[in-house]
């Protein structure tokens, strides 16, 4: 089995409590919270469910973490995405990440090296998820980091997030064709998309971030598959003012190795 697995650690299973304390802090920013905090906030729906005998991904999930998204890479290359945070509830900042394919293995996986933000930002990357993929790796890096920001920014639990996103993945998320500038080509794409907090039952807790939304464009024609991850909270008090927080990432060159 090819490490695909790995970008699947975000949807099924519980990312380490010991990472997440590395990351978590309170309003105050004097201590960490203790696992009894965390799982006290915004509420916990468990650990991971076991997958029953028989079950089937949905057509999203399946685009997000079953599919082949390196599969049109055939020599080693660089992928450079550009990440923008913006809008009006704190200061927003850009920066780059990028997915450096470094070897084509005998069985179509990849070998590759993966640096996401820069300097003080720069994000943690374990080598099992950059080795023997078929996968594009940045997808696990990034909704890794969105559940710990949703964390940050609601003192709640990133559990509680985790488990909303698999289940609006599963149950609410639409998928539409799509057409997107790329280098000065018009390309096709799928765009993938979904609020997993509007029928949160713990949405009262966090209220003022829970239309955030989430959108995936995907395309066979551009390599790595993954065109662009776009998060958007809206102010829902007055639409007029734009988002509160808006968070944009795009693929913005290919260079060949």
């Amino acid at each position: 089995m090819t490490r695909l697995f790995s970008l699947i650690i975000f949807v099924l299973t519980c990312i380490s409590p010991a990472v997440h304390a590395e990351n978590t802090q309170d309003n105050a920013g004097k201590r960490e919270l203790t696992q009894e905090e965390i799982d006290a906030s915004i509420g916990r729906f468990g650990e991971v469910e076991e997958i029953p005998e028989g079950f089937k991904f949905s057509t999203a999930e399946n685009r997000l973490w079953f599919t082949d998204h390196l599969k049109n890479i055939q020599k080693p290359m660089r992928l450079y995405y550009e990440f923008v945070k913006s809008g009006t509830y704190e200061e927003g900042f850009s920066d780059a990440v990028y997915l450096d394919i470094i070897k084509i293995n005998d069985d179509g996986t990849k070998n590759a090296m993966l640096d996401f933000f820069s300097a003080d930002r720069k994000q943690a990357v374990n080598p099992d998820n950059v080795t023997n993929i078929t996968g594009n790796p940045i997808l696990g890096i990034f909704m890794q980091g969105d559940v710990y920001e949703m964390n940050r920014l609601t003192e709640g639990s990133w559990r509680h997030f985790q488990k909303m996103i698999k289940i609006a993945l599963r149950e609410v998320a639409s998928i539409e064709k799509v057409n997107f500038d790329y280098n000065g080509k018009n390309l096709e794409g799928e765009k993938i998309s979904f609020s997993p907090y509007l029928n949160d039952p713990h949405r009262n807790d966090f209220e003022k971030f829970s239309g955030k939304k989430y959108e995936f464009i995907f395309s066979d024609d551009i390599p790595g598959d993954l065109y662009q991850i776009k998060t958007t909270i809206p102010d829902i008090k007055d639409e007029g003012n734009g988002p509160l927080i808006e968070e944009v990432l795009t693929l913005v060159e290919e260079i060949q190795g």
